[in-house]
């Protein structure tokens, strides 16, 4: 098998220790040692970007935790007290370290490689997100403490992590992979900071085409080529109205051919939106693999971004779709009930009654009928088939 091809920008490594004076003691011990901080000639500036620290170092600390960016003395003392508890009352400690690529770092505009400095603010305030959702998810946000500090020892730049319960709640020290995916996406989400580009991506599905859908007529002339398919799966839906709806199960043998009036929706009023977002989500895949690397567990992070994000296009748009068909069908009732009427009516009709009567039926079979009985057509079912199928092999080609 292949080594990967590309350095992950963020690695998380975990495990925990059960307790021992030892592990815990030589942790603490580890996380603020001065050969972790200086080591390989580090700029001074790659442990803090605090003036204080700066200009009196041997007063402060690395160590940070959820409330302080730089333990002093005191604090630092009340830590290692804190962990003593913890490992008296037998708490489980759980170790985590995050690893960045330091190339990736800089690119994001953490890091520069030049003058050996790094955003550490930023990188104590991403660790701080990371182990608020890591707490609330193993429902220990209310229990355990944590210190962490930030080391430049090795070729890349890495946080430890220490957590310990001084009044323990649990005794086991495996958590869920949900929570540790959910830590490590936390930190490259808040690192590639793409809000604007998911932003951009939504719009042009939610607004720029489906939006636009919603506000255009597909019964309209200038929709003389989609008529007949809209209303060839008009004319399949089940009775219950409540059903008519993209995800709704009873509709799974129609969803084809609802994704091929949107293809063709989309195809020919607009071509320009979906290729700018093909563009933008194979720009969103290959940040996401820059970020996560491309081993087998993590690319399934972003394997399948683009086509959840062009299915949602579809079942919106097939949504958009299908309540329009909804508003077509209060039309055609209106106009069954109109005729029930006339049948009922014992009285002769007035002459604007027929004119209205004749006019509302002539309406309707010139927009519908002849579309409807050429789709009726077993020749135009099996083209209909082969549209199908066309499709689902263009969208795996993507």
């Amino acid at each position: 098998m292949s080594a990967p091809t590309v350095t992950p920008g963020v690695v998380l490594k975990t495990k925990f220790v059960t307790s021992n004076l030892k592990a815990y003691k030589e942790y603490v011990d580890y996380v603020d040692r001065e050969d972790a901080k200086r080591e390989y000639g580090a700029h001074e500036k790659l442990f803090t970007l605090y003036q204080d620290y700066l200009a009196n170092p041997d007063k402060t600390s690395s160590l940070f935790t959820d409330q302080s960016n730089q333990l002093n003395g005191q604090e630092k003392k009340q830590l290692k007290k804190l962990f003593e508890k913890a490992q008296k009352n037998n708490s489980i400690m759980w170790q985590d370290v995050i690893t960045f690529h330091n190339p990736w770092l800089q690119e994001n505009g953490l890091y520069d490689a030049h003058t050996h400095t790094v955003d550490e603010k930023k990188l104590m305030d991403i660790t701080r997100q990371s182990m608020k959702e890591m707490l609330k998810r193993e429902r220990l946000n209310k229990s355990a403490v944590w210190s962490a500090a930030i080391h430049y020892n090795t070729g890349n730049i890495h946080i430890h992590i220490a957590t310990v319960e001084p009044q323990p709640t649990r005794e086991r020290g495996k958590r869920k992979p949900k929570t540790l995916d959910v830590m490590k996406s936390t930190v490259v989400n808040q690192i590639l900071n793409r809000g604007e580009q998911h932003q951009k991506i939504n719009e042009l599905i939610r607004k720029d085409m489906v939006g636009k859908k919603k506000q255009d007529s597909s019964l309209r002339w200038k929709n003389r080529d989609i008529q007949p398919l809209f209303l060839q799966i008009y004319n399949h839906l089940p009775e219950d109205k409540r059903q008519w709806q993209y995800s709704y199960r009873t509709l799974k043998p129609m969803k084809p051919f609802i994704d091929v009036l949107s293809q063709k929706y989309i195809e020919k009023y607009h071509r320009n939106e979906y290729q700018q977002l093909l563009g933008k989500l194979d720009k969103e895949v290959e940040e996401l693999k820059k970020a996560y690397g491309e081993g087998k567990v993590d690319e399934k992070r972003y394997k399948n971004y683009k086509q959840t994000k062009i299915d949602d296009l579809y079942k919106r748009m097939g949504n958009a779709f299908l309540k329009e068909m909804k508003e077509y069908d209060k039309q055609q009732q209106q106009i069954k009930r109109m005729i029930e009427s006339k049948k009922q009516s014992k009285r002769p009709a007035s002459f604007n009654q027929k004119v209205s009567m004749h006019f509302a039926l002539k309406k309707m079979e010139r927009a519908f009928k002849s579309e409807y009985e050429s789709w009726k057509n077993q020749q135009h079912y099996e083209r209909l088939q082969k549209e199908i199928e066309y499709h689902r092999q263009e969208e795996r080609s993507y």
